[in-house]
């Protein structure tokens, strides 16, 4: 440790240490522009320029290392000369005309440092020269003229993301934001996972649904958890007048680091799926509207009469813990009913769980695909599916990682060479997922366990959709579309309609659907139960590496939507019962194949 003097206070920071970092350990305010937490130290904008004593000239705090008994002025007049004379060139270089910009008025942090100097003005004429909007991408804008050349974007594409997709062209004031060799950015290897638009610390890379729709200071923000798989990425809900306007990732987040995938950040904010609004029941070959007391009067009788071996339950993995608990006491533990489906095809989650019988704890922590010198990927999608984790890995590309890809799970050699060659590496892992970890395949899995405990291998089994291990927990597997029965109850959620689900629910003479938009799954339903979405129905998660996490509620629910919990209670009063299985409790009951965190 050592000991830096800011402004006349001493404060203690480790060896390596920047004066930035000893500042703000400080309390003392350093403006920067290309500088960020989660990116390596750049030095671009030389905005946090600072006096150090015995240096000729001013140093940039962002990447200077602070020394034992240094002495550091932050806030003297030649350091503030320096800040608006910065501020003053950058302002003149591009078109920062502040009141047509949507990042205006505390989201732009140029124009926010600018105000911290009391600048109203700048003293140079602009020369700037006219640049072309590229408005090619369906989810953001990029606007160079906007631009203030700190590579923010460039680095969070190449050092967190590992794609590499931007960069510049020309030289100085001529300088080009570009996607790969200047094509359009809709035409170019972005996969669009916007987190350049989040880092970009002005207006020149716009989100196309939110631009001008508010400034942060005028959302609503509250903390929530990605349902589009089960990695347990944080983020950002951002909501004004009870609708959702964007998502961001949360930079303290354990797992994500702040990031997300195109599926995490744009997916809910283009969904136009039109809402279940009232509850319907069939009359002849019409849905009728119904009261909810009228309706679950109907499922009671229709689950009474028809009994247990011949109803199916499903329910979407999409659904908190609260809601499978519910479901699984009432339709396993009370109705005992003949089938209880998860929608859902990957095994990957229930088998983990049938394996911890075995083997106990094998697992390793989705994060150590952050640190890691070799890694095969066997059967697990992660360009689509599970993408962030995916950024663990291809950032560390140009550090020498050596990767295999079998995302099918149809190149044996490829498992065989990275086991012939595993000596060679000092922090090898192994990606699992749902094209490898199969009940057909668990005699292959046994002996894959066995072979990485003595090789010392690292594992990861990435487990479905959102709460598809909590499922397995509950013993819910996924559906069998081969039993029919002669009753349906499906959860559906806010969870896509898909060709096997509506296979399952064909089935069966009688279908009840819970669900929060319409699809083929309500067409075809003889009761439609309106339920709320993620945005309004507040609950827990367990991600794939056990790691419990809590949806908070961002939206008020519609009216007449009801989350699956209360629906499933009222429709168990309906038998008499009430429901009091602890959550809690049957989550520490199953063995399971790596050590919750709860």
């Amino acid at each position: 440790m050592i000991n830096v003097n800011i402004n006349g206070q001493i404060v203690e920071v480790e060896n390596g240490a920047t004066i930035l970092d000893a500042a703000k350990k400080a309390g003392a305010n350093i403006p920067s522009l290309c500088h960020h937490p989660k990116l390596h130290p750049y030095g671009a904008c030389r905005l946090c320029l600072v006096e150090v004593q015995g240096a000729r000239t001013l140093v940039p705090s962002c990447t200077a290392p602070a020394s034992d008994n240094m002495v550091v002025l932050t806030d003297t007049p030649r350091v503030k000369q320096a800040r608006k004379f910065v501020l003053s060139m950058l302002f003149s270089e591009r078109n920062h005309f502040c009141m047509y910009c949507q990042a205006t008025d505390g989201d732009c942090e140029l124009q926010n440092a600018a105000y911290a100097e009391d600048m109203t003005n700048w003293p140079f004429t602009p020369l700037y020269l006219p640049f072309a909007i590229d408005a090619s991408h369906p989810d953001f804008i990029l606007e160079n003229n906007r631009c203030i050349l700190c590579r923010r974007c460039v680095r969070v594409c190449g050092e967190l993301v590992g794609n590499f997709t931007l960069g510049f062209e020309e030289r100085g004031s001529a300088s080009l934001l570009v996607a790969d060799n200047s094509i359009p950015l809709g035409e170019s290897t972005c996969i669009s996972c916007g987190n350049c638009v989040q880092f970009c610390p002005t207006g020149a890379l716009i989100d196309r649904r939110s631009a001008y729709q508010g400034r942060q200071t005028d959302l609503t923000h509250t903390e929530s958890i990605c349902l589009d798989c089960a990695l347990g990425c944080v983020r950002v809900v951002l909501t004004r007048d009870n609708r959702l306007v964007r998502l961001e990732g949360l930079l303290d987040a354990e797992v994500n680091q702040g990031l997300l995938c195109g599926l995490g950040r744009y997916s809910p904010v283009k969904d136009q799926r039109k809402r279940v609004t009232t509850t319907m029941i069939r009359r002849g070959s019409q849905l009728v509207p119904a009261n909810w007391e009228e309706a679950l009067d109907v499922v009671a009788t229709q689950l009474k009469t028809i009994g247990s071996d011949e109803i199916s339950a499903y329910i979407s993995p999409r659904q908190s813990i609260e809601a499978l608990n519910a479901f699984v006491e009432f339709f396993r533990d009370h109705l005992q009913v003949r089938q209880l489906g998860l929608l859902n095809k990957d095994e990957t989650a229930s088998v983990s769980v049938r394996l911890a019988e075995e083997f106990g704890v094998f697992e390793s922590d989705v994060t150590v695909l952050s640190d890691c010198d070799a890694a095969l990927v066997l059967g697990a999608d992660l360009t689509d599916k599970h993408q962030v984790a995916g950024f663990m890995l291809k950032r560390q590309l140009p550090g020498g990682l050596k990767l295999f890809s079998d995302p099918d799970a149809t190149k044996p050699e490829m498992l065989e060479e990275f086991k012939n060659r595993v000596n060679e590496w000092q922090t090898p892992v192994m990606v699992l997922g749902e094209n490898f970890v199969k009940r057909s395949n668990l005699a292959t899995l046994r002996e894959l366990i066995d072979w990485v405990d003595g090789a010392h291998v690292r594992l990861v089994l990435l487990k479905g959709e959102a709460n598809a291990y909590a499922a397995a927990i509950n013993g819910i597997l996924p559906s069998d579309p081969s039993i029919s029965t002669k009753l349906a109850y499906m959860v559906v959620g806010d969870h896509y309609a898909n060709s096997n689900n509506i296979a399952s629910l064909q089935q069966s003479d009688f279908k009840i659907v819970q669900a929060a938009y319409q699809s083929e799954l309500t067409d075809i339903a003889d009761v439609v139960l309106p339920a709320m979405n993620w945005l309004e129905e507040e609950g827990h998660y367990l991600s794939t590496d056990g790691k419990l996490n809590l949806n908070h509620q961002a939206l008020q629910p519609i009216e007449l939507a009801k989350s699956t919990v209360e629906s499933v209670t009222r429709l168990a009063t309906k038998f008499g019962l009430t429901l009091t299985r602890n959550w809690m409790s049957a989550l520490t009951d199953q063995p399971t194949s790596i050590t919750l965190s709860l």
